[in-house]
């Protein structure tokens, strides 16, 4: 006679074997899945999300730049100007943005000095500006193209825009070729910022997906290192170049240098070089997308201390940004506001130094970068 108590049973124990081996086999694969490399999704997440829409903005705002101009010298007058003004500072900022990014299509062809002449230490963008326009050639976009990169970009306009010897609506009234050459510098801007947003997919698609074939990162340890590269200069450019040059590292306010400014003439500096320093952020945040600082979390050999301090040094730097009254150029030779602004540099200065410890943390190099010079 059969027992079907004791087939229950053991049907009963073969499940629960059965279960526990399902299970068993599960908590294999998830491990393994939480163990799978995240670097795809760093630097693909950090091209399309961070990198993408800041050179698709700026070359937005170009646009626009072109068409104000256009629009300014059909009808010369303060509110025309007025709205010209507006526009280069939104271009201007979104430049500010793309700034901090040392690698890609903005490095090859001078492209970035096309884009931005500075520092300008001879001044060559008054001299070879009003040069161009005292001669007499036609002024387009092409001549522009063919002249010194010091009368290409948009320190050249700022320069015809809010020089207070050259701004003057009735020097556009009187004179067509100043606004000939306004409206070819508007558009060179434009084409280069064109070319520039033409040639990121393809470098994007480069950074993002490294492989043996790949002739610019054979690995993602090359890729990983473009980007900490990216993050540690760009730090230094700003605390060297943006703040450092002016207030002579830190010397005394009597030294100080307000007319080596980035973009003194429109007294914009202070918000120009807190935009670089929030594409610096994002760059390490992700942008609400997988950033490094969530990738650096997962790896063992960073650990929380380094993750703490650099979150500490970002915000110091964004608190001291936010005390900072503009504009630094009319402010900067003033002893207390002197001082705010070695309290900034010493900030960025902290900063730079907890992100440059990440490299030899991950066993990664830094090679050379074209940002690192001025």
């Amino acid at each position: 006679m059969i027992n079907r108590d004791n087939e229950k049973l053991d049907v009963g124990l073969t499940m629960g074997r059965l279960n526990w081996l399902l299970m068993a086999l599960l908590s294999v694969l998830l491990v393994g899945c939480s163990k799978a490399p995240t670097e795809p999704k760093l630097l693909a997440d950090t091209a399309n999300q961070v990198m993408s829409p800041l050179y698709a903005e700026l070359n937005s705002q170009t646009q626009q730049l072109l068409q104000q101009s256009q629009a300014f010298c059909q009808a010369p007058s303060e509110q025309t100007q007025q709205q010209l003004q507006q526009q280069w500072r939104d271009t201007m900022n979104a430049w500010a943005r793309v700034q901090p990014i040392g690698f890609g299509p903005v490095e090859t062809g001078n492209l970035r000095w096309k884009i931005q002449f500075w520092p300008d230490r001879k001044d060559l963008t008054s001299k070879k500006t009003e040069a161009l326009i005292r001669s007499d050639e036609t002024l387009t976009a092409e001549r522009v193209a063919a002249a010194s990169v010091s009368v290409q970009g948009l320190a050249a306009l700022e320069y015809l825009l809010f020089d207070e010897r050259v701004k003057a609506v009735s020097f556009y009234q009187q004179n067509s070729r100043r606004c000939e050459l306004l409206q070819a510098i508007a558009e060179r801007v434009h084409q280069v910022t064109q070319q520039v947003e033409d040639e990121w997919p393809d470098f994007a698609a480069k950074f993002a997906q490294p492989s043996v074939d790949n002739p610019l990162y054979p690995d993602n340890k090359a890729a990983l290192a473009e980007l900490l590269n990216t993050l540690v200069v760009g730090v230094e450019v700003v605390k060297r170049n943006k703040l450092g040059l002016p207030i002579a590292n830190g010397a005394n306010a009597q030294h100080a240098k307000p007319y080596r400014l980035e973009a003194w003439r429109s007294q914009y500096s202070l918000a120009l070089m807190r935009a670089s320093t929030e594409t610096l952020e994002q760059l390490y945040r992700g942008n609400g997308g997988f950033g490094l600082s969530a990738y650096l979390q997962e790896q063992d050999a960073v650990d929380d201390a380094l993750l703490g301090a650099i979150d500490e040094a970002f915000a110091a730097v964004n608190t001291q940004f936010a005390a900072i009254e503009a504009p630094l150029f009319t402010q900067i030779k003033q002893p207390e506001y002197y001082a705010q602004l070695t309290n900034l540099r010493q900030r960025l200065d902290l900063l730079q130094r907890q992100l440059a410890k990440l490299p030899e943390k991950l066993d990664i190099s830094l090679g050379f970068n074209s940002n690192d010079g001025d």
